[in-house]
């Protein structure tokens, strides 16, 4: 934004600053033009005043050459002087060059004929406090003499009425008089210094006076559009703040602490003329719902598909304890004995399976696995439950860590320890050990050891070798390797835990 509003208000800058320099180079020119004017009217009204002083001596001089003492022409000029507006002081002198007359107070000087002087002498006094001159004939007599009070020449200089805000002043060689001191010199005033000549005597009518370059509107014109780029920016990042960044710091915070599951999602009230902003809001909101709205039906679903499996479970557990009683029920009518003993393997066959059915239907609510610890041990009790009558005083010992294990697996170890156990049943085992210890690594070491399981055991050839193929098959399933160790009668495998 900052650098979209400094891009539109650069060409106005620009304008700007040309037009202040344009303005500042004719107020300087318009200012030397007046100065200029100023001085060439000092300078005529100067002149003027002296060449009426002179032509009014040289007029009455010829009356006061022929006409005798006390005649009253010599007093009769003075006064005419005086009364022309240049009341200075004045000195009127006869053929011989001494002074006819003279004003009150002026001391004029005899002054020799001087062939080498003509016209008239100006001079500035010693102190600057008066302008002398002295006129000649063309035969270099004098005619008359004057003094002109500084007083008298500034008011000659300047004009009534007019602003004296310059310098004026008359110099001579290294003599100068002030006329006026209105110039006031400062940083932002240039000064403009302007000089004439007034008489071939050397004296120069100087003025000095000051050009603002910049005036307070073209000032202001410079300054303005800094202002407007700045004022806009601030402005700008204002409205951009408050309006729309913090509004959406605010619905950002809200939104990241927004969990997947909350069932309430409000937004903070937004105060901004953004509507886009409410409409972002109210569209966040209203997508909150709809994901509540499918959590919940998703949530639906899934308590009923746990409903669904755990009735599935159930009944099937219900409908292999219906299939171990009915075997249980033939195995007790059977009059052979081999039939009543092949009708109890199958049993405990059966009851293995519904054993993993109910345990992983117990835990089904953490869904963490089949427990093999509560397993193991309802497997054992029932093993010991449909043990021959050979078989009747056997124990089985369990060292069983709490470890959980897939359905699959918990399937292959039910499996695989009734069939170890039976084995043992059959070859006249007084005591059955089963251990399962947690590695650590994601497997579990289980173990069944027994005195029958020995290679020197007395158990059938048949029996061992269908014994043999059906514990290695089981290790397969269960994608590991079924260790025995003959002299101690145990059997062992690493089986893969939750």
């Amino acid at each position: 934004m900052l650098v979209i509003m400094a891009g539109f208000l650069l060409p106005l800058l620009v304008i700007a600053i040309f037009a202040s320099v344009e303005s500042a180079d004719q107020n300087r020119m318009r200012r030397e033009a007046e100065a200029q004017g100023r001085l060439e009217l000092s300078a005529q009204r100067i002149d003027f005043a002296l060449s009426r002083i002179a032509i009014t001596i040289r007029a009455a001089n010829a009356a006061i050459e022929f006409a005798p003492e006390g005649s009253g022409v010599c007093e009769a000029t003075l006064r005419r002087l005086s009364s022309a507006g240049t009341s200075g002081r004045y000195a009127l002198y006869g053929p011989d060059g001494r002074p006819r007359c003279a004003t009150p107070d002026f001391v004029a000087p005899a002054i020799p004929a001087s062939l080498d002087r003509t016209g008239a002498v100006i001079e500035i006094l010693p102190e600057g406090e008066a302008l002398r001159f002295t006129l000649f004939s063309g035969g270099g007599r004098v005619e008359g003499m004057g003094e002109l009070p500084v007083d008298l020449v500034r008011r000659l200089a300047v004009p009534p009425g007019v602003d004296a805000d310059y310098s004026l002043d008359l110099t001579q060689g290294g003599r100068s008089m002030g006329l006026v001191s209105g110039f006031r010199p400062g940083p932002l005033v240039e000064t403009i210094a302007l000089s004439k000549p007034l008489a071939n005597d050397g004296l120069v009518l100087r003025v000095v006076a000051g050009a603002v370059p910049v005036t307070a509107t073209e000032f202001m014109m410079v300054v303005l559009p800094v202002l407007m780029w700045i004022g806009a920016a601030i402005i700008g990042w204002a409205v951009v703040s408050r309006l729309l960044l913090r509004p959406l710091v605010r619905m950002q915070k809200v939104v990241s602490a927004y969990q997947p599951g909350d069932r309430e999602f409000y937004l903070p009230l937004v105060r901004t003329p953004a509507r886009e902003i409410q409409e972002l809001g109210d569209a966040f909101e209203g997508l909150t719902r709809t994901v509540a709205r499918h959590e919940a039906d998703l949530e639906d679903a899934v308590e009923r598909q746990k409903k669904l499996v755990r009735e599935v479970h159930h009944r099937v557990k219900n409908n292999l304890q219906v299939v171990a009683s009915l075997l249980n029920i033939h195995s007790r009518g059977s009059a052979d004995e081999a039939v009543a003993a092949a009708y109890a393997s199958i049993q405990r066959r059966v009851d293995a399976l519904a054993v993993v059915h109910r345990n992983h239907y117990a835990e089904l609510e953490q869904n963490r696995g089949v427990a093999l610890k509560s397993l193991i041990s309802e497997l054992s009790s029932n093993l010991r439950g449909t043990a021959p009558p050979t078989a009747a005083n056997m124990t089985i010992a369990l060292n069983v860590a709490p470890v959980h294990v897939t359905q699959d697996v918990a399937v292959s170890v039910a499996f695989l320890i009734t069939e170890i156990v039976e084995y043992a049943m059959f070859c006249g085992a007084r005591a059955v050990m089963i251990a399962l210890a947690d590695n650590g690594d994601g497997t579990a070491a289980l173990s069944v050891m027994s005195e029958s399981l020995k290679d020197d055991a007395a158990c059938g050839e048949t029996l061992t070798e269908r014994f043999e193929r059906i514990v290695t098959g089981l290790s397969r399933q269960l994608r590991t390797a079924m260790n025995k160790d003959g002299d101690k009668g145990v059997y062992s495998l690493n089986i893969a835990i939750l």
